[in-house]
């Protein structure tokens, strides 16, 4: 059993040095526990944020407890002090004060999602904050075992029988990718439900945030609208595969029926958003419904009165459960990895290898066009060198493709925002949060490439109309996406649910993914970068000299 490591210690409430002394003690914690510098100040950033609220909150003469503590490879910070509940993503007393920073703090508090946790127990103000979990971990064993999947296959395909390779494929490794495939389309529906729920909630009001957040969430809108077409150019002009090759590749267990005398006409498509009843969605997998009773939900929880909080709180257990979830099927991408590739490379050609290598190829050319748009608005929107904007974001962007995770990369992107960039504190602590939580234009262009590449593949034309409704559908997903590893693996099972494709289809290229998806998060972030640069030059809260240099 692995060992348990954990410091306690209790401050006075009344202490003018509180706050001091407290941070003091988790940097001194967590320094101890070996944790690097970069992870201490994403756990410091918002335990001084929180902390500050249980001291205002707090009965008099109370005490605040405080843990750090390490078990199963994940290491936490939990605080405790007696007071009256509060909401920490809504300070109504800061947003008087001034109304951007209630904003903001509510922005920076959920950009953490899951690694945030606060409830009121019997006057008790808990906080449980996960400072590391080894995020980094799942993405090396994908890439270890996509290396081991790919000698075994080898392997098996030049040494084995042909009657060996067939009975490995239909008698272990198929069952075990169908088994992983059926997982992810049990958690595909509530998953994106509650998350886009959670999210429209927050944002429901938009009135609160003022001309600087309408400018920001307008960038990113931009952005996501650039990432598309983007995606949806870059895959036509290189045409990825030959249509209908997974149907005669021997990898595919399901037959795909297209229903020609369905409507597809756009009239029919907008018509259709709106289901009949609240249940038929999640049991037809219609998703562009779901999504509309998503944000319909999410919009209309604060205008409910008393019932609001409740109401906020419930969805957020919910989305909490399914991440969850995900978060413990995701722990299995290895192994439907390892399976993936071995079976691709036994029984594919070399020609629909080659296919799927030319699909990733086209994204990585798309994520690189999409990078070289950042500069373009940064010189034209901006009205800065964006050579400039690249030598000083170059930090951030190793960083990202590091860690594969946008949430995790945002202390060190705040900071490159402020000391590097010249952008506001103001303007980086609003938008960089928040950009890690709706802004996703590489999951964007990932799923634009590689929702028409697994509808060529499955030989599915996509007219007019479906291929509107599929960027409609892209784009709300953006703005939902559930920030868990293997997100993007789930949004595109949505995606398929939408092209009627079978969700085997992720099985051509889960063992790419964590490649792919270090690339995603590179273009995610740098897209918020972006954004705070040139909003903050608008808002004349940018240090044009501290740029330049």
């Amino acid at each position: 059993m692995a060992k348990i490591k954990n410091f306690r210690k209790s401050f006075s409430g009344d202490s003018t040095s509180l706050l001091g002394d407290v941070m003091e003690f988790i940097d001194s914690s967590l320094t101890s526990l070996g944790l690097n510098k970069k992870t201490i100040q994403k756990a410091e950033l918002i335990s001084e944020e929180i902390i500050q609220d249980l001291a205002k909150h707090a009965f008099p003469g109370s005490a605040l407890k405080v843990q750090v503590v390490k078990r199963l490879g994940e290491t936490s910070v939990h605080l405790s002090m007696n007071g009256q509940a509060f909401e920490p993503y809504s300070d109504d007393e800061s947003i008087d004060e001034d109304a951007s920073v209630g904003v903001i703090r509510s922005v920076l508090l959920r950009s953490y999602g899951e690694n945030f946790k606060y409830r009121n127990k019997n006057n008790v103000n808990l906080v449980r904050i996960v400072a590391d979990q080894s995020a980094q971990k799942l993405n090396n064993s994908a890439l270890y075992a996509l290396a081991l999947g790919l000698i075994f296959s080898l392997l098996a395909r030049y040494l084995f029988p042909q009657s060996v390779n067939e009975a490995l494929c239909g008698y272990l490794l198929d069952p075990i990718k169908t088994l992983f495939m059926h997982a992810i389309k049990i958690i595909v529906a509530p998953v994106v439900f509650f998350s886009i729920v959670s999210c429209f909630s927050q944002f429901g009001s938009l009135s609160d945030i003022g001309k600087l957040g309408s400018k920001v969430i307008g960038m990113y809108l931009l952005t996501t609208v650039i990432a598309v077409l983007v995606g949806l150019s870059v895959f036509h002009i290189i045409q990825p595969g030959e249509f209908g090759f997974a149907l005669t590749s021997g990898i595919n267990s399901q037959e795909v029926n297209v229903n020609t005398d369905v409507d597809t006409s756009i009239m029919s498509t907008v018509m259709n958003i709106v289901p009949s009843n609240f249940l038929s969605p999640f049991l037809e997998s219609d998703t562009l419904q779901l999504i509309f009773l998503a944000i319909l939900c999410g919009l209309a929880v604060g205008t409910i009165g008393q019932y609001a909080a409740m109401l906020k709180e419930l969805f957020d257990a919910l989305n909490s459960l399914f991440l969850s979830i995900t978060t413990m099927i995701a722990k299995f991408i290895p192994v439907a990895g390892f399976v993936s590739i071995a079976m691709l490379i036994i029984n594919l050609s070399v020609e629909n290898l080659m296919a799927i290598l030319s699909a990733a190829l086209a994204h990585c050319l798309a994520i690189f066009i999409m990078i070289c748009i950042y500069g373009l608005l940064i010189m034209v929107l901006g009205r800065l060198n964006p050579i400039k904007f690249f030598k000083n974001n170059r930090e951030g962007m190793i960083t990202s493709l590091t860690l594969s995770s946008s949430s995790a990369s945002v202390p060190t992107n705040m900071r490159v925002c402020t000391d590097k960039m010249g952008v506001s504190p103001m303007v980086a602590n609003f938008s960089i949060p928040l950009g890690a939580t709706i802004n996703m234009d590489g999951v964007c262009i990932y799923l634009t490439v590689f929702g028409l590449f697994m509808a060529k593949a499955y030989g599915v034309p996509i007219p007019l109309p479906s291929l509107i409704s599929l960027c409609f559908t892209i784009i709300l997903l953006s703005l939902g996406a559930p920030g868990v590893p293997g997100c993007a693996l789930i949004c595109l099972g949505v995606v398929l649910e939408t092209l009627n494709i079978p969700m085997e289809a992720l099985g051509l290229i889960i063992a790419v993914n964590p490649i792919l998806d270090m690339f995603d998060t590179v273009n995610n972030t740098t897209g918020d970068v972006a954004a705070a640069v040139i909003v903050a030059r608008s808002e004349k809260m940018l240090d044009v000299e501290k740029f330049n240099s």
